[in-house]
C-alpha cells in the first residue's frame, strides 16, 4: 500500500459502514463494492438523484478506495480519486469515528 492510496482501518470502517442508511454492499472478501441508491433517500423523486458508487480492495487490515463512479440513468461518470483525495480520506476517517 502506497502513501498515496485512500484508506482505512477495515473492521472500523466496517463497522461505521453499517450505522450509514440508504447503501447496498456487495463483498467477495477481496473485493467491497458500496452503493448510495437514490431509492432509499427521503426525496420526492429518489430517482433523480445520482447513485454513488465506491469500489475497495481490502489489503490485510486495510480497506483501499479503487474506484468512485456517479451513476445517473445509463450515464456513469468515474471521479478522478486523485483530484478528490482529500475530501475521500476525509470521508473514510468520518466513518472509522
Amino acid at each position: 500500500m502506497s502513501e498515496a492510496e485512500i484508506s482505512a482501518p477495515a473492521t472500523t470502517f466496517l463497522s461505521g459502514l453499517g450505522k450509514t442508511l440508504g447503501y447496498n454492499v456487495q463483498a467477495d472478501g477481496e473485493r467491497l463494492a458500496v452503493a448510495f441508491e437514490p431509492w432509499s433517500l427521503e426525496h420526492e423523486g429518489p430517482f433523480q438523484v445520482p447513485c454513488l458508487r465506491l469500489q475497495f480492495r481490502q489489503e490485510g487490515d486495510r480497506i483501499i478506495l479503487e474506484r468512485f463512479s456517479i451513476s445517473d440513468g445509463d450515464e456513469e461518470r468515474v471521479v478522478d480519486i486523485e483530484a478528490a483525495r482529500d475530501a475521500l480520506q476525509a470521508w473514510m476517517d468520518w466513518m472509522v469515528d
